[in-house]
């Protein structure tokens, strides 16, 4: 009777451990997926497009030949993080140019010629997280965007030429694309300086989308382009930087980008008329360099140079031109710790995703 007491008791007592560890288990597999999806929402904006402004004189090359001010703003309100697989960004994009007076084309105060208004949003879902021993990373998204410049006066002129004082400009487009992310480890901070050193790596990342326009004006349907195609290829360098004070380490050591370049090309593959099936109509290319300011965690100091095959700024649209161009970037430049490297879920974390 004793033996059989005995053993009901130690049934029941491995039973529970049993239990225990199944629900640690299942905690720990529910923590590493909260920081796995924490971890991609950061990413998607690690390698999102970056916004930009040129202070005067910085912008050049167009017919305009310079401008008071250019920018690109592209700000991100992002759904996404512990709870969610996938991320979505709201994207309120802004593109305007500040023009310098010219009287002979009816310039003047300065004027905000026709600006860019693209407000859209832009989903993703994750295909291939970072881990440990393969540090890769593979995701698709889908996009819609409006783009329109708040203008309704009629899109051509009496001879025949667009209206670029009050023309207007409308279009919507969506963009299905697939992104990749590599990473390489290469060198580590000095363990003399920084006791808890982490390796620096770079990251080579890049996309490829096709972009469908619906609904554009109808006047300057047939001379757009309704489709193309959209290259990124980028290079990041990250470098493990450990705070010191009088020579010695304060704190952990933490990730921050130091410089990236970007290529980027556009393709226009649909027939336009208005003589703009040409190859020189048709191609968008820019190469940038963005160096971040020590100082700062997300703006970069940017030098651009590129051609213009159709310029991408609403009805200006059949300029074409070679183009340079400096100023400030702005961007998510600040890193967490992934997979792999520094260990998750630690304040280090938090921190670096809360700055921007």
């Amino acid at each position: 009777m004793k033996v059989l007491i005995l053993i009901v008791l130690f049934a029941s007592l491995g039973q529970v451990f049993a239990q225990e560890e199944d629900t640690l288990a299942a905690f720990n597999r529910k923590v590493r997926n909260k920081l796995r999806n924490y971890n991609f929402a950061q990413q998607t904006l690690n390698y999102a497009t970056l916004s930009y402004v040129s202070p005067t004189g910085l912008d050049r090359g167009s017919p305009k030949e310079w401008y008071v001010l250019s920018a690109d703003v592209i700000p991100q309100f992002v759904f996404g993080g512990d709870w969610m697989r996938f991320v979505v960004h709201v994207t309120p994009r802004y593109k305007v140019r500040i023009l310098h007076n010219n009287e002979l084309e009816g310039d003047s105060s300065s004027a905000v010629r026709t600006p860019s208004y693209m407000p859209g949003a832009t989903v993703y879902f994750p295909v291939r997280f970072f881990d440990a021993e393969n540090k890769k990373l593979r995701y698709v998204s889908l996009a819609f965007f409006h783009h329109s410049n708040g203008q309704d006066g009629n899109e051509f002129n009496e001879d025949g030429t667009i209206n670029r004082y009050n023309g207007n400009f409308s279009t919507n487009f969506f963009e299905p694309a697939f992104h990749f992310v590599n990473r390489e480890l290469s060198g580590t901070t000095d363990t003399r300086i920084c006791k808890d050193a982490e390796p620096h790596y770079w990251d080579l990342y890049g996309r490829a989308g096709y972009e469908i326009h619906v609904n554009t004006t109808n006047d300057l349907k047939s001379s757009y382009g309704r489709q193309r195609l959209n290259l990124t290829l980028g290079l990041i360098r990250v470098i493990n930087y450990c705070d010191r004070v009088r020579k010695r380490p304060v704190g952990e050591s933490y990730y921050r980008e130091r410089w990236r370049g970007v290529f980027n090309a556009t393709i226009i593959t649909d027939a336009r008329d208005r003589d703009l099936s040409g190859f020189e109509n048709r191609v968008n290319a820019d190469l940038s360099f963005h160096y971040r300011i020590p100082s700062s965690p997300n703006t970069s100091g940017f030098l651009s140079v590129g051609y213009w095959g159709s310029d991408q700024y609403n009805i200006y649209f059949e300029d074409n031109y070679f183009f340079i161009r400096a100023g400030l970037s702005l961007g998510f430049f600040v890193t967490p710790n992934m997979l792999g490297l520094k260990s998750q879920g630690t304040r280090e974390n938090k921190r670096d995703f809360e700055t921007p």
